[in-house]
């Protein structure tokens, strides 16, 4: 009984020297002497969104109304830009082939158009394929924006 109230006593005595070992290797700032690690967990835990009501809400809603594209003709066509389209949302998988996504201007991807056709490739893309979720995700896209999209790609 005594050796086993000494290995207890024991055990006990390493752990406050621990303690007070890793309490003394603390940083004495309390761990804000970077202020990019401050300014980056401010950012981690802000509100990714927010409500807004009466007037500030109706302002708002105006603001984040899509402006209407300039007119690419004197017969009223809108101008879509696939480079635009691509660049806000396509490229994030497409410059880097996430999940198989076939990397823009690549040869796989001239494959692709040559063997399925550039419209089997924009229904794809469309309607979603494999892990791409359709529009790519972005649901508010047009059909002619989303061909310009995959046509600038393939360009």
């Amino acid at each position: 009984m005594r050796k086993f109230g000494g290995i207890i006593l024991g055990l006990m005595l390493i752990t406050v020297v621990i303690f007070i070992l890793a309490n003394s290797l603390q940083d004495e700032s309390g761990g804000n002497a970077n202020p990019r690690h401050k300014a980056l967990a401010e950012k981690n835990i802000s509100p990714v969104s927010g409500v807004r009501v009466g007037e500030e809400g109706a302002a708002a809603l105006a603001a984040a109304q899509p402006a209407p594209a300039e007119a690419a003709s004197e017969s009223g066509a809108q101008a879509i830009d696939g480079g635009q389209v691509y660049n806000s949302l396509c490229m994030t998988c497409h410059d880097a082939g996430v999940a198989g996504a076939p990397v823009k201007g690549s040869e796989d991807m001239a494959q692709r158009a040559s063997e399925k056709g550039v419209d089997t490739l924009v229904t794809n893309a469309i309607n979603g394929i494999n892990v791409m979720p359709p529009k790519g995700g972005n649901l508010s896209l047009t059909d002619e924006q989303v061909r310009a999209a995959v046509e600038f790609m393939l360009n």
